[in-house]
């Protein structure tokens, strides 16, 4: 599925040069393959971890042991941060294709923001940058019909990812993200496409007037 940052930008994007470079010197290397596990939720040995290649995806299992997505994460964004504060992972974390994650413990991680305060500036812009997106998100679910929060979904993915005018996923995978059945998806899908919004297709979103959707989404309080 292509990337549910959210808009986000990752953490390299306000680093410069010189502080990424330090940050690759002082970080361990590690490579993933498809479907690989990171980490597993509850593990310990928590560490800052940055994609340098590749993708992954965070979810956790339910009780009827399937998975729930609950985002994925591109080049140069961070996690593994919070499970410092905790001391164990939070999450489980999958490589999506091919994947390099330089990991930095927690020892070198305090002497890099004690040496580098430009690291800790851009953790906290980046970090806040989230936690507004979960907010935003939190309200939505509270808010928004299911149809809205899909449509909202699909016009934040349109164009960012593999498609330019549209998202590349399952509907299953979008059920995750919002959190609610699959079914419940279906029906919105299917009243977004007789108000002629949106076309659904094997592996795929395709949105034929992105300022349409816009102009949706504005009159159904959701933009």
């Amino acid at each position: 599925m292509d990337l549910l940052d959210f808009r986000i930008k990752p953490l390299d994007d306000y680093l410069s040069n010189s502080i990424k470079q330090e940050m690759r010197r002082r970080a361990e290397k590690r490579a993933y393959t498809d479907g690989q596990a990171v980490h597993h939720r509850g593990d310990d040995g928590a560490r800052l971890s940055i994609v340098a290649q590749g993708a992954v995806r965070f979810g956790r299992f339910q009780h009827d042991g399937s998975f729930k997505l609950l985002s994925m994460l591109g080049p140069g964004a961070h996690f593994g941060d919070v499970a410092l504060e905790r001391q164990a992972f939070t999450q489980n974390v999958y490589a999506v294709g091919p994947t390099e994650i330089h990991a930095i413990d927690a020892l070198n991680l305090q002497a890099l923001l004690r040496d580098l305060p430009e690291l800790a500036v851009a953790l906290w812009r980046c970090n806040t940058a989230r936690l507004n997106a979960v907010l935003e998100l939190y309200d939505d679910a509270r808010t928004l019909s299911v149809t809205a929060r899909l449509a909202k979904v699909i016009y934040i993915h349109t164009g960012r990812g593999e498609l330019p005018d549209g998202i590349a996923c399952l509907q299953r995978e979008l059920a995750e993200l919002i959190g609610v059945s699959k079914v419940a998806v279906g029906n919105a899908m299917r009243e977004l496409e007789r108000a002629g919004l949106v076309q659904s297709g094997y592996r795929k979103v395709t949105v034929p007037n992105k300022a349409k959707l816009k102009a949706w989404l504005r009159t159904s309080g959701a933009a």
